[in-house]
This record gives C-alpha cells, sequence and structure tokens, in this order.
C-alpha cells in the first residue's frame, strides 16, 4: 500500500509538472504567434505602400524624365508623404529627407543588417529590404521596415510600435505562469492532505501493531466510514478486543488455579502432618490394638479425604480449562434427570435416614443443559443439605419453569458466611466439616458449572430453620 500511494503521488506529480509545462509552452507559442502575425501583417501593408510608392515615382519619372534634377527631392517626397504619411521615414542619396516620426534611425545600420541576414525582397532588381526587425528605442519596442531602391536612390524606414503589446503578452505569460504554480502548490497541498487522510487508517494500524506487540490492547483504530480501510480497522478492532477477551479469561483462570493450588497446599498441610505423625507413632510405638485401630481408621479417613480432595480439584481444574468440546448441552426431560439423581444419592441419603421428597412441575417440562456436569452440581447441593440436616429429616428437590432448587430444614448458614460460601476451600464449621470429610469445593464447583451454562446461583438461609438454594434456568 505504501509503494502504491508513492507511485500515485509521484504520478501525479508528474501530471501536474507536464500539464504545466505545455500549459506554458503553448502560452507561449500564442505570445510569439501573436507578434508573428503582427509582423505578418504589418509586412504586407509595408509592401503594398512600397508598391504604390514606387508606381507614383515611377509614373512621375516618365512624364518629367527631362525635367531639371532639383525637382526629383519634391517628387519623391510628395508621393512619400501620400503613402506613409507621417509613419517613415525618406531618405535620398544617404540624406533625411523627410521625417514624420519622433524618433531617428541609423539607416547604414539597419542596410548593413539587410545584406548580413541577404533577405531580399526581389533578387531580379536593384532594391533591397528587410524583413520587420524589432528595436528598442528610447524605451520603446519598435517592429521596423526597411526598404532601399539603388537605381532611384532613396531608403525608406517606417516602423510599429508594438510595445503595448509585448508588455500585454509578458503579462498575460507572467499570469499564466503565476497561475500555474498557484495551481500547482494547492493541488500539492490537495494531494497532501487526501493522501495524509487516506493513510491516517494505515499510520494507526501501524502503530496499534507495535502496541499489540507491547501487548496493548485498550486502544482503537478509526474505523468511520463504508471505506475498504474502514473495515478492516473495524475487524482489526474486533480481533484486539477479542485477544484481550481471551487474555483476560486466561489470567483470571491462571489467577484462581494459583489460588487454587494455594488452597490445595494449605488444606494438604494439616492431614499429611496427622498421617505422618500416626504412621510414625505406629512405627515406633508400641500401642493397645484399640488405639492402633483408631490410628488407623484416622489414617483411612484421612487419606480417603485426600483423595475425595484430588478429585474434585481435577474436576473443577477441567471446569476452568472446558473447551466447546468438552460442553455439551442438549434437551433434557427434568423429571427423568431427577429421578435419576435421586437413585445416585439413594445411599447417601439412608445413612441419615433422610427422605428426599421430588417434585417436577410440569411433568414434561424440558430444559437445555449438559446432564453429565449439572448431576455433579445437582448431588452436590443435595450432599450439603444432607450434612446440614438432621436425622430422620427431609429434604426438597424441586424444578420450575423458573428454576432448580434444593431446599433443606437443618441448622441454615449464618449472614456473614453466605457470600463466602462459594469461595473455593470455604467452609462455615471447618471442624466439623473436614471431621465429616469435606474439602470445601463442592459449591465453589457448582458455581463454575452454573456460571458455564449461564445460569444463575442463589442460597438463602436462616439459622436454625435451613437453607435453599436455587439455580436460575
Amino acid at each position: 500500500m505504501k509503494l502504491l500511494i508513492k507511485i500515485f503521488s509521484q504520478t501525479t506529480c508528474i501530471i501536474l509538472l507536464v500539464s504545466s509545462g505545455i500549459f506554458l509552452y503553448t502560452t507561449y507559442c500564442w505570445k510569439n504567434q501573436s507578434i508573428q502575425n503582427i509582423n505578418s501583417y504589418e509586412s504586407s501593408i509595408f509592401r503594398t505602400n512600397i508598391l504604390q510608392f514606387e508606381n507614383k515615382t515611377s509614373l512621375s519619372d516618365n512624364q518629367k524624365q527631362n525635367a531639371d534634377n532639383e525637382m526629383r527631392p519634391q517628387i519623391v517626397t510628395y508621393a512619400f508623404r501620400q503613402v506613409f504619411h507621417d509613419s517613415a521615414v525618406l531618405y535620398l542619396d544617404g540624406k533625411m529627407t523627410y521625417n514624420g516620426t519622433v524618433y531617428e534611425f541609423d539607416v547604414k545600420k539597419l542596410r548593413e543588417l539587410c545584406e548580413s541576414k541577404a533577405n531580399m525582397v526581389d533578387h531580379g532588381s536593384n532594391s533591397d529590404g528587410h524583413g520587420p526587425m524589432v528595436s528598442q528605442i528610447n524605451g520603446r519596442t519598435l517592429l521596423l521596415f526597411y526598404y532601399g531602391n539603388v537605381n532611384m536612390g532613396y531608403q525608406i524606414v517606417t516602423y510599429k510600435d508594438i510595445t503595448d503589446v509585448i508588455e500585454k503578452s509578458h503579462l498575460l505569460f507572467f499570469q499564466t505562469g503565476g497561475f500555474t504554480l498557484s495551481l500547482i502548490v494547492v493541488m500539492g497541498i490537495i494531494l497532501y492532505l487526501s493522501l495524509r487522510k487516506i493513510t491516517a487508517p494505515l499510520t494507526s494500524l501501524r502503530e496499534a501493531t507495535l502496541l499489540v506487540s507491547e501487548g496493548i490492547y485498550d486502544f482503537k483504530v478509526p474505523s468511520e466510514g463504508n471505506t475498504e480501510l474502514a473495515q478492516v480497522g473495524a475487524t482489526f478492532n474486533f480481533m484486539t478486543g477479542k485477544i484481550k477477551e481471551q487474555i483476560e479469561s486466561l489470567s483470571n483462570i491462571n489467577r484462581t488455579q494459583k489460588q487454587l493450588i494455594g488452597s490445595l497446599a494449605h488444606e494438604l498441610k494439616t492431614p499429611m502432618t496427622a498421617i505422618i505423625g500416626y504412621a510414625d507413632t505406629l512405627l515406633t510405638v508400641r500401642l493397645t490394638p484399640e488405639r492402633q485401630e483408631k490410628a488407623l481408621i484416622y489414617i483411612e479417613n484421612e487419606c480417603r479425604r485426600l483423595s475425595r480432595l484430588s478429585m474434585k480439584m481435577l474436576e473443577l481444574t477441567g471446569l476452568y480449562e472446558a473447551s466447546e468440546d468438552s460442553f455439551n448441552p442438549v434437551e433434557i426431560q427434568v423429571d427423568n434427570f431427577l429421578k435419576e439423581v435421586k437413585e445416585l444419592i439413594d445411599c447417601r441419603l439412608q445413612e441419615k435416614n433422610i427422605s428426599l421428597d421430588v417434585f417436577c412441575e410440569p411433568k414434561e417440562l424440558v430444559k437445555k443443559f449438559d446432564q453429565d456436569i449439572m448431576i455433579s452440581v445437582v448431588t452436590n447441593l443435595i450432599d450439603n443439605a444432607v450434612k446440614a440436616s438432621r436425622k430422620e429429616s427431609k429434604i426438597v428437590l424441586e424444578a420450575t419453569p423458573d428454576h432448580l432448587m434444593v431446599q433443606d430444614f437443618g441448622k441454615g448458614i449464618p449472614k456473614e458466611d453466605l457470600e463466602m460460601v462459594t469461595e473455593p476451600f470455604y467452609m462455615v464449621d471447618k471442624s466439623r466439616s473436614r471431621a465429616k470429610g469435606s474439602v470445601g469445593l463442592g459449591l465453589s464447583l457448582c458455581q463454575k458449572i452454573i456460571e458455564l451454562h449461564d445460569f444463575q446461583l442463589k442460597i438463602e438461609s436462616n439459622p436454625g430453620k435451613g437453607t435453599t438454594v436455587s439455580v436460575f434456568w
């Protein structure tokens, strides 16, 4: 593009210069042609006048051939004044006989010019003449005509003042030159501004690419209008926006995973220390069978909790790295989905003899979600409800066109903990939760799955009366 703009600029400048040169040359030729036209016209008049003059002087000679030579100057002068009036000079035998002009001419020099240019009017006669000669006399530009007749002994010089014509021609030439120069300057400025406007988006794109290479995405290149460059600018802005979103998403995932790893290291520290301590005790100290069994049971429970913790971590990390291929929402019959969840959680309910009441209104309710990971959400919510409920109580699992709800009637969650329960590894009652095998990742996992579906999670709780967790479709 830069090369094309350079070629276009140079071509335009050359066209302007050539056009201006042709224009100036045409004006110059017109000026010369105007002078030549005057020359031709005045030369024609001069030749006509010479012919008339010679006819008059010739007729007089025939009539006065026996006359005294003293009458000859008067006859020639009289004929000269009849033909040329007061715009010429007459020389007889090298002497000025009559001058009706305001100028004095060097007739010898004019004759020498005639002879040097050898421009004879009539090669077969003894007369000579010269076409117009331009001369500067007293600050005026004169077009001089010379004619001499050797036989008759006279010479004639006449002129045409072309000062005004020359001045007007020069004025027109310089005006044309000034106009052409002004036109070149104006066109150059217009061309410069036009090219600058055209290349502005390209300049912005070049600067934008440099910023992108430095990792800066908070900018917009010009994209107004319907031109190709505007479309390129809009596409570039869209691209940088997407890149920024992806980088922010990856940064958030990286930050969250670092938090998860840090929290995991903290959670592993206590059970691993206890396991190592009990193992060392079993290896170095003789314990009673009851105490040995108690230590082994503790080690087993902690190992199982660590196993569950690793599984939850893998599942949660996988969700953060979920792609479109692994996330597959489809139309699901909700009533059948709830029955499947009840079968999966039935053993867990029997441990505390808790009943699960399932409602689906309407029965034919259909929603679009990924069944495999939504099962994990509902089972986690029911498992939390079981932990919070007393023996022989009940839990309600309800689905409507607006929401999916899990409700228990247990101890509830304090108000100050409600906003934190979805944070990884956060547990309301840490001591009891660990004793019951909790790892603090259940609600965090549910929150991520729900966000993946573009659903909303809402938790309402009243300490001592129970908790309601709702997922709004």
